[in-house]
């Protein structure tokens, strides 16, 4: 079977690496910090350097956020489409949040 597909080209600028590449790290690094969240809770602190979850996570969202920023400005996003689509998912995410609140606690058995 053959297809005819138009071959991949694989980014090769290296300041479009360098965008794409530390927005990557920042969001594992974003992850590593919701894990923790998850399994210490917000208020506890990293046994080594004592930092505070809390202060990690508010540090890690804040890189994301400036390598989410500097994407849109070097690859010229359409940032006017993305905010439409943010205020969509914030809408139906606040209606999913508001509606566990109500929801009666999953039994204990």
């Amino acid at each position: 079977m053959t297809f005819n597909m138009p071959p991949w080209h694989p980014i090769t600028s290296p300041i479009d690496l360098k965008h794409l590449g530390k927005l990557a790290e920042e969001l594992g690094e974003l992850t590593a910090a919701i894990s923790r969240c998850i399994i210490q809770g917000l208020d506890e602190r990293e046994p080594v350097t004592g930092k505070l979850n809390r202060e990690w996570l508010e540090d890690e969202i804040a890189d994301v956020a400036v390598g989410i920023d500097l994407c849109i400005e070097h690859f010229r996003l359409n940032g006017p489409r993305m905010a439409e689509r943010a205020n969509q998912k914030e809408a139906r995410l606040r209606s999913w949040h508001g509606a566990l609140k109500q929801a009666p606690p999953p039994s204990q058995t």
